[in-house]
């Protein structure tokens, strides 16, 4: 029997980070590791964030601050890993490590016990021996931790969990740390032996960003974990969290985020391959996160999702085998220019002349003659592109007016400064790194 029986439906889990904005865009990054391979996690995470935190002098620890001061940090908001990624001990030594920083964007990545054990969910004891460690990470806040510390205390010691971590370093210079743990169970998240059996969570989180400099808007970004963002059965009616902002809001208090701007997922989710009449490959998002999509944009029982982007970081091949990918982001706008060959696009639309909405696929070229007609797009890495066979891909591009903050009279641009890093071993001994 579950330990949540008597609690409420919902509980909170709300934070406002205030933070240094220059400009209305939003940069963003997802990365895209090759394989599902726990032993490689942690080095992939250090050498992406490495692209960003630019160091003075060669160190052993990409975050070691040395004698020559601080490193300096490349202007991002938000770079997302995959779910189930990184070790929660390699967690601690990078929280203790960029608390130094004066600044930091939010990063957002799925957690698991440690690389050697293949299970992916944490026992509750699990999370409160490394939650008493985060909290005596010097630079944390107390009130970070408030409200995931309440939902923890009423849980089992026999139920397990699947958790996230979202970090930054605000305005005032101090590391902000929000746990969220996963409301809804994926299929492989069901299971008759109790280690593999996962327990769906009740804590609503959303992060808002208060910037400095009040001629421009908050941003409200929820994090999420792959199966949180669909449309699935789950063990207490509508306990999904993308739909209880809206039925379910009064468990937020008196003034909750009245929107979200950007939804950012950490996924472990096989995508759909089909071949075209011409023998090609292609891929798109599986079908349940395009109705997703759909539904954000369109329907009333997601109203706080109508402008919100969609940000997504997967594997490119799944633990089983299968095929993943497509790390990017969806953008409830219309798309008007193409993008380049390292990006995969599928729209919402149809063509020109033509009646109903549909998503386009492999044999679509939506700026093709007649052009379709569109109203949002998945942008995505490109799986069949150059360089697939690395050991990690870093897909960087500009949200360049997020939704919420474009007049309706004029085009919104969408997705802009689309490129990609690759990651690569090199030298001897071998070295991650970027290019």
């Amino acid at each position: 029997m579950s330990s949540q029986k008597d609690q409420p439906d919902f509980l909170r889990n709300l934070f406002d980070w205030t933070v240094v904005r220059r400009d209305r865009s939003f940069q963003v990054y997802v990365v895209e590791p090759n394989a599902y391979d726990p032993q490689t996690h942690a080095r992939i995470f250090d050498a992406a964030l490495s692209v960003f935190i630019q160091r003075q002098t060669p160190l052993v620890d990409p975050y070691t601050i040395s004698s020559a001061g601080l490193p300096g940090v490349k202007d991002f908001d938000l770079i997302t890993f995959p779910e189930a990624f990184l070790p929660v001990d390699s967690l601690l030594q990078v929280l203790d490590s960029v608390r130094h920083l004066d600044n930091l964007g939010c990063v957002h990545v799925g957690l698991r016990p440690s690389d050697t054990n293949p299970n992916h969910l944490f026992l509750t004891s699990e999370i409160r021996t490394f939650l008493a460690k985060v909290k005596k990470v010097d630079g944390t806040k107390p009130e970070d931790f408030q409200a995931f510390s309440g939902w923890l205390s009423g849980q089992a010691e026999h139920l397990r969990f699947n958790i996230g971590c979202l970090f930054t370093i605000d305005a005032e210079h101090k590391l902000r740390v929000c746990f969220h743990p996963k409301l809804v169970q994926s299929k492989d998240e069901v299971s008759p032996l109790p280690e593999d059996n996962m327990e769906e969570a009740n804590l609503l989180t959303i992060v808002t960003l208060q910037p400095t400099e009040k001629k421009y808007k908050t941003v409200s970004i929820q994090p999420l974990l792959c199966s949180d963002a669909l449309h699935l059965p789950t063990k207490r009616n509508g306990s999904r969290p993308l739909e209880a902002l809206q039925g379910e809001a009064d468990c937020l208090g008196h003034n909750p985020p009245d929107h979200i701007d950007i939804v950012s997922v950490a996924t472990c989710s096989p995508q759909e391959q089909n071949q075209t009449p011409r023998g090609a490959y292609h891929r798109r998002w599986h079908h349940k996160f395009r109705n997703t999509f759909e539904r954000a944009a369109g329907d009333d029982a997601l109203g706080r999702h109508h402008f919100a982007t969609f940000v997504l970081s997967n594997f490119q091949t799944m633990p089983t085998g299968k095929p993943g990918g497509l790390s990017g982001a969806f953008i409830p706008v219309p798309a008007v220019k193409k993008f380049p060959e390292c990006v995969t696009l599928t729209c919402w639309g149809h063509p020109e002349g033509a009646s109903g909405y549909d998503w386009s696929t492999g044999t679509d070229d939506c700026f093709a003659d007649p052009p379709w007609t569109t109203a949002g797009y998945i942008a995505s890495l490109n799986p069949f592109g150059q360089k697939t066979e690395a050991v990690a891909r870093i897909f960087g591009f500009v949200v360049d007016r997020l939704p919420r903050d474009q007049s309706l009279w004029s085009a919104n641009p969408g997705l802009s400064a689309c490129h990609v890093k690759t990651g690569d071993d090199q030298g001897n001994p071998p070295s991650l790194v970027f290019a």
